[in-house]
């Protein structure tokens, strides 16, 4: 997904990319519960600070590793055990938010520039799968970041100049919905995949780890070159990232407990304030450096609640980003089946 670095632009799918080499535009995953909901993209009113769980210099790396295995075994167990009803569409909504600079006469301060997404995935070839997104608006990223804002004026719109020069808008923009294809919306690693391909995945750790490295190609860009923590990358992917099976979940889980550098980091809160258990792990990318990479996951479910992106080693475009600050982070906030129909919205098919 990418960062929206024009918010006055129209909103599309390719707009709410992460700026991974060839990553999914999905953000969701199969839900533990089945209801009938209709929910929509939230749009929050006015810059508000997001709960933090660590101070803004705070290095989560510095903190002593805790074995994950346990809570990600639990999770596995959780995944499996949760319901898998069907409905006529899965519907995800999603929160994904990118650390941008803000250069003044004073310094620099940054706001998290904010886009949700909400999917409809249709079961049968009967219905037409959609997404709707909207810029959220942006929101200053820490405590020290609002103060510096409004030490700036608390502007509504703020000339952005780097990477590249757009004006940050605070208030929410408009809604925009398209039809697509679920199987051309999805990517693995640096590869596109179809749902047929997503359900045929192996439910047993040691074989989705085969199915896994067969798509490594060596990494680059943003994704690790190191083969371990490339599988530890994708595999953290297919927990937050893709409409799998309770199944293939769990052997992500799995999977990913025997992998190393994996440690758990005790109770968090994501920055919508909703607790976890996180666990993490270093990824290292020859153009951006290294970050730490946190997964909030709800003990009781097995969902993955959120995925956080914290600097450790920044460089190249991200080199401004202070140690132990948050680059970018992805919250998951509704993954549910539903026999509902998608809310109407003008779309351009």
């Amino acid at each position: 997904m990418a960062n929206a670095a024009d918010s006055g632009r129209q909103a599309t799918l390719d707009q709410f990319r992460r700026p991974t080499r060839r990553r999914m535009a999905f953000l969701g995953t199969v839900g533990a519960a089945a209801a009938a909901v209709t929910a929509i993209a939230v749009a929050v009113a006015g810059p508000a600070v997001t709960p933090r769980d660590v101070p803004d210099a705070a290095l989560p790396a510095t903190r002593a590793p805790i074995d994950a295995n346990p809570l990600l075994l639990v999770a596995a167990e959780r995944s499996e055990e949760a319901s898998q009803a069907g409905g006529r569409y899965l519907t995800i909504r999603s929160e994904h938010g990118v650390a941008t600079p803000v250069t003044t006469a004073d310094g620099t301060y940054t706001m998290f520039d904010r886009t949700g997404g909400q999917y409809w995935l249709a079961r049968s070839d009967t219905d037409r799968s959609w997404v709707r997104t909207q810029s959220l608006g942006a929101v200053p990223a820490a405590p020290s970041d609002e103060a510096a804002w409004r030490r700036h004026g608390s502007p509504a719109v703020i000339r952005v100049t780097k990477p590249k020069p757009f004006d940050l808008r605070i208030a929410p923009g408009e809604v925009h919905g398209n039809t697509v294809d679920p199987e051309h919306l999805f990517a693995l690693g640096d590869r596109n995949i179809s749902q047929a391909q997503l359900d045929a995945l192996p439910t047993d750790p040691a074989a989705l780890r085969g199915a896994l490295l067969s798509r490594f190609d060596g990494g680059g860009g943003d994704m690790p070159t190191d083969r371990d923590q490339w599988l530890t990358t994708v595999a953290a992917h297919l927990v937050i990232d893709l409409p799998v099976s309770n199944e293939v979940r769990a052997a992500a889980y799995r999977m990913l407990a025997t992998m190393p550098g994996i440690r758990e980091l005790g109770t968090v809160h994501d920055l919508h304030g909703r607790p976890g258990q996180a666990v993490a792990f270093m990824q290292d990318s020859p153009g951006i450096g290294r970050f730490e990479v946190r997964l909030i996951i709800d003990p009781g479910t097995g969902q993955a609640l959120a995925e956080e992106r914290r600097a450790v080693e920044p460089r190249g475009h991200l080199s401004w980003i202070k140690p132990g600050a948050i680059s970018g982070y992805t919250l998951l906030l509704v993954s549910e089946a539903t026999d509902a129909s998608p809310p109407t919205v003008d779309a351009t098919d």
